[in-house]
C-alpha cells in the first residue's frame, strides 16, 4: 500500500509541476511578470507565484485539474477538491497566504480571490457531516483513512460566479 502511495505521489508532484510550468507560460503570455516562490514560501505560505502587472502584485497557489478518486481515469472539471486541513492536520491550503488561487481547468486558469474562497465554503460547505467515500464529498467533508486531512468538493461553476475572479485563458 505504501509503495502505491509514493507512486501516486510521484504522479502527482510532477503533474503539479507540469501545471505550474504552464501557469507561468499562461501568465506571462498575459503580460505578467512571474517570480517562482521559494521553497519555504511554497511550502509554509502555500504560494507557488508571485504575479505583477503596473503596480500589483498577487500571490498564487495554483492547482492541478483534479479526479474524483484516484481510481478514476478522467480528471473532473465540474467539481473541485479543497482543502481545510492538511494531512498533517494542519491549516490547509485555503487558509494559506496567497492572495489567489488559481485552479487550472481545460481552457484556462479561473484565480478566485482566496478570501472569497473561504468565505464560500465556510458558507457552503456541511462541516459537521463526515463521509467516507471521496465521492461524497460534494459540501461535505471527507477525511483519508489514516489522514488527518479535512477535504471537500465544490462545484467549479459556483465557483467561477465569485466577486474578484480573474481568468488567464492558456
Amino acid at each position: 500500500h505504501m509503495a502505491r502511495n509514493a507512486l501516486v505521489h510521484k504522479e502527482n508532484m510532477e503533474l503539479g509541476l507540469k501545471t505550474e510550468n504552464l501557469f507561468e507560460k499562461t501568465a506571462k503570455k498575459e503580460n505578467f511578470i512571474v517570480r517562482k516562490s521559494s521553497l519555504s514560501e511554497d511550502r509554509f505560505k502555500h504560494i507557488d507565484f508571485f504575479l505583477e502587472q503596473d503596480h500589483f502584485k498577487y500571490s498564487v497557489d495554483v492547482k492541478a485539474r483534479k479526479k474524483t478518486t484516484r481510481g478514476d481515469v478522467k480528471v473532473n472539471d465540474e467539481w473541485t477538491w479543497i482543502e481545510f486541513k492538511n494531512v498533517l492536520g494542519r491549516k490547509g491550503w485555503l487558509y494559506g497566504e496567497a492572495d489567489y488561487i488559481a485552479f487550472e481547468r481545460a481552457d484556462d486558469f479561473l484565480m478566485i480571490n482566496r478570501e472569497n474562497l473561504v468565505k464560500f465554503c465556510e458558507d457552503k460547505v456541511d462541516l459537521k457531516t463526515m463521509v467516507s467515500r471521496a465521492y461524497q464529498a460534494e459540501y461535505k467533508v471527507y477525511q483519508r483513512q489514516g489522514r488527518k486531512d479535512l477535504i471537500t468538493r465544490v462545484r467549479m461553476d459556483d465557483l467561477a460566479n465569485l466577486e474578484g475572479n480573474i481568468i488567464l485563458q492558456k
